[in-house]
Formats: C-alpha cells, structure tokens, sequence
C-alpha cells in the first residue's frame, strides 16, 4: 500500500464546520482530499424507495449480547448502506486505497504516513486505524511493530479499504442480508462469532489487518449520541445536554480548513483537478469516440466524473435558493459564482467544452478563442418547480450538465422541432446545443425525486 488516493467522511447529522474543525486541528503534515458524504439515514420512513436492499431476517437469535438478540436498527441500516454507497463510488471513481471515517471520528495521533503504509501486505482488504479487538491476541498475528493482522474486531470510525477489498464488499451477499457494518467486516472476513454471518457472507480472500498505535478514537455515545442506536432528532437532544454540563465540545468558530472543506474549489493543481472530475475521454479529445448526435446539432457526451456531480450538488445545498434571477423563464437556481465556482467552471468550458463545440460545429475565426459564459445549477422538483417551458437561451451555445440521473423520475431537456427528448442516464453526461434561433427546448417535468442539472449561456466574443 502506497498512499490513501482520497477519504470519505460519512455524515449524517453532524454540522460540516464541526467536522472540518476536528480535521484543521489535527495538524497533518501530508494534505489529502475528502470529501462529506451525506448518510443514508436508516430513520427514513421512505428509505425502501430509495434503496434496493433486505435487512437480514436471520440476524435476531437467543442471546446475552444484546447486538444479537434484536433486530437490526434503523440506524445500522443506515449505517450500512452509507458504508457500502462510498466504497461503491470510491470502486467507480478508480481509486486504489481510500480512507473512510464516520461522522464522530476524532484524530488521536499522526496521520498514517507512507512508510508505515508500505508496510502493509498486498493482500490487505481493510486496514483498521482503530478499533475494538473482540477475541484474544492468541487469535491474532503481529506482522511487524505497525501491523497486525487482525480477528474478531469492531469499530468502523476510521478505516482503510484497497482497490481489492472495495471489489470483494461490492460482490458481498450483504445488500440482501443488511446488518451493521461492525459486524459485518469480521463476517466477511471470517473471524466473527456469528457463525451463520459467516456462512452467508464470508469470502476466504477478504484479509483485515490494524496499524498498532491510535490514529483516531471515537466521540460519539453508545448509550447517548449514537445514530445507530437513537435518530437523529434525540442525538441531538442530548448533545445539547452533555454541550451544558461542558463535556462535549461544541465547535461555533470553525477555521480555514486545510485541505479545504470541498476538494472541487481547490484547483492549485490544474492537472490533477482536471483527472480527478472531468472524464478522461474528454481529456483525451477522443471526440469521434464518445459524442453522440441525436438530434441536428444536439450533442451528447460523458463529461464530469461522478465525484464532480456529488461535491457540486453538495455545495450547492450550502447556500439558499433563489427563482427570481430570469425574468421570462425563471428556475430554481444558484450561479456557480455564488458558489465560489465561477472562474472553475469557466477554465473548464474553455478548456474542455469549447474544443469540442469548435470541433462539432466546425467554428472559425479568432472570436472562438475565448468564450464567457453565465453558468448556475438549477433544482427541480415536483414540489418546488417541477419543469420549464419552451424557450431560447441568451447565448451562442449551450451547455446542460445531468448531475444526478437515477435519482429522480421525469425531466430531460425536450427540444419540439426535432421531437427529442435528451435526458442521457449518464452520471456527469453534457448536452451541447446552440442557444438561439434553431433550438427552443423546455425542461419536462420532474415527477419524483429531486433533479440537478449545470447549465451554462457560452457567448464569443463578437456577442454583446
């Protein structure tokens, strides 16, 4: 194991500015990206809308360890599709080795460096930075002074998950056999208690090891503050009473973050920005591969990674709404600039979208070096505003970018002269069309779920 190409942060009811406190203060010397996952909350009433899963109807037996002698909880449902969904997407997204660390994760020592990471065996699955050992050292083996290799553990607070390991848990049983996920890493690995988790999701090749010596601890309650044991409405009741008798700390003035609270704002390094968030077909300029025209000048391609769509969307739900910005055709929208995105977003259409724009519509003449552009994030949603009528766009060429297809029903940008409906079921995928005279369009209506969409009015530099 060479490094942590980046870390998840599940959350689920904790303020993003506690969050990025702990981290700021724990003063690490390496920088490393992550991102705040919001949870799934297993409090959720329409959570099986939502999810395709089982929880496991074998789970509740006859016992004095009361893990076992219940149902599985709300909040380890919960628990278990968030840990399942970031290794998922961590699995999509390409990365090797990521860090995940639950809400209440609190940095005890040193971020783990390299060299104690190279340590580590190649065929590790998850590496725990800390935890509950549930058996007797006689049933572990110290690799070295920093590695052991581990038994019955529990605890997912911090922990380690390679490339290999991400695969195995995407090919689990445990989406139809949902239980907490600190029970279900031992069972996977073989080493749990409970020999019927054992026997319905352990896989031989799953290894799980620890690095001796605190890396991060826990703040959270069993018997107070835990969201798998209590929603999230009676958490955060008693916060506020332990927060008056002064033993839990309570974060009012969080501090410049370092690294920042949202990856996709931090652009020092353009190279990496652009690997990490835009579709490397796009990078590549391969635009006879990927481009796709259904419609007369109506282009479809991928364009934003995955990652991209989820950090956007995140950040966009950070500041108010507003439906007053466009006088004929108003949306619920936000610009990019609101959002600290505006000079981003800008490099990236003149990087990325006009070469393939000047590419398609073989455009000529010095008035293409450079486009502006007016680019928001609009909202749809069947309670809010649900769609958009026919309508041209004030610009030269419009770009529309599909944020998060699969999680809403309807929507999809209709253009009525061509009998087209574009609404591509690719996460980041973007429409390129022009803006005025030839293609009205409107945005059909949202019928479930809440839709994202980027759209950008490209002028050159002859428009005004």
């Amino acid at each position: 194991m060479k490094k942590i190409d980046y870390t998840y942060i599940i959350n689920l009811n904790t303020p993003n500015e506690e969050i990025v406190e702990r981290l700021s203060e724990a003063k690490y010397i390496e920088y490393f990206d992550y991102y705040i996952y919001p949870a799934v909350n297993g409090w959720d009433k329409g959570l099986k809308s939502k999810y395709k899963f089982k929880n496991a109807d074998w789970w509740k037996i006859e016992s004095n360890n009361s893990f076992w002698n219940r149902e599985v909880t709300p909040g380890e449902t919960g628990c278990m599709l968030s840990h399942y969904n970031v290794i998922r997407a961590a699995y999509e997204e390409g990365y090797e080795t990521i860090l995940i660390l639950e809400e209440d994760f609190n940095p005890s020592g040193e971020y783990p460096s390299r060299l104690v990471l190279s340590e580590v065996p190649d065929d590790c699955s998850i590496l725990y930075l800390d935890r509950n050992a549930m058996c007797s050292p006689s049933e572990e083996t110290r690799i070295s002074k920093n590695i052991t290799k581990v038994g019955y553990t529990y605890n997912n607070h911090a922990y380690i998950v390679t490339r290999k390991g991400m695969k195995e848990v995407i090919d689990s049983k445990i989406l139809d056999n949902i239980i907490i996920s600190d029970e279900f890493f031992p069972a996977i690995n073989g080493t749990s208690d409970r020999k019927d988790a054992i026997k319905i999701l352990h896989n031989p090749k799953f290894v799980a090891y620890a690095l001796n010596g605190g890396y991060f601890n826990q703040i959270s309650n069993r018997n107070t503050t835990s969201l798998t044991e209590f929603p999230p409405e009676v958490v955060n009741t008693n916060r506020k009473k332990l927060n008056k008798t002064g033993v839990h700390k309570r974060y009012d003035k969080p501090t410049i973050p370092n690294p920042p609270a949202y990856p996709i704002l931090d652009v020092s390094n353009w190279d990496e920005w652009s690997k990490k968030y835009i579709h490397p077909q796009i990078l590549s300029k391969e635009y006879d591969l990927i481009v796709d025209e259904f419609a007369p000048h109506v282009y479809t391609f991928p364009f934003f990674t995955k990652m991209f769509c989820d950090e956007l969307i995140e950040l966009s739900e950070t500041i108010p709404w507003v439906n007053d910005r466009h006088e004929f055709y108003p949306t619920t929208d936000n610009l990019l600039k609101s959002l600290g995105m505006e000079d981003i977003y800008n490099k990236v259409i003149n990087d990325y979208a006009r070469p393939l724009a000047i590419n398609r519509f073989q455009l000529d003449g010095k008035s293409w070096e450079h486009l502006r552009d007016e680019s928001f994030i609009i909202r749809y949603k069947p309670e809010e505003q649900a769609h958009l009528g026919i309508h041209h766009d004030h610009g030269t060429i419009t770009t529309l970018v599909n944020l998060n297809p699969g999680q809403f029903e309807g929507g999809g940008t209709y253009f009525p002269k061509f009998k087209y409906l574009a609404n591509p079921k690719e996460i980041g995928a973007m429409t390129l069309h022009p803006s005025n005279i030839t293609h009205k369009h409107g945005a059909r209506p949202v019928t479930k779920g809440t839709r994202y969409v980027v759209v950008s009015f490209c002028k050159n530099k002859d428009m005004i």
